[in-house]
């Protein structure tokens, strides 16, 4: 009997945010597919642990890990996901509120120019 077949993988250049429950940390991921996806061990990852990943605009997404080796970890997705909104463009939201002196009023029509 031969191995259940998988889902086509692209290789990706994107960094995902990988939370275990007792910490989160940001992993490569080296290729994606709408139900997995194989990245950077950095986190630590175990077989069978049960995740949440950030990536791209998708939020909090569940994840099994299904193998881990000590560089490389295999996740599988409890729902599949929409590749195109994996890739884009993660904000990083650190709280802060960007300002500078003088940058503060740059829009402000009635500021000083002189």
């Amino acid at each position: 009997m031969s191995p259940p077949s998988r889902e086509p993988r692209s290789s990706v250049i994107l960094y995902a945010l990988i939370d275990t429950g007792s910490e989160a940390v940001e992993c490569r991921v080296r290729n994606l597919s709408d139900t997995g996806a194989c990245v950077d061990n950095a986190a630590g990852l175990v077989q069978g642990a049960e995740i949440r990943v950030t990536m791209g605009t998708l939020e909090q997404l569940v994840a099994r890990v299904m193998w881990a080796k000590p560089t490389l970890a295999g996740l599988h997705f409890e729902d599949r996901i929409d590749i195109a909104a994996a890739r884009r463009a993660r904000t990083r939201n650190t709280g802060v509120q960007p300002s500078a002196g003088w940058m503060q009023h740059i829009r402000d029509a009635y500021r000083d120019r002189g």
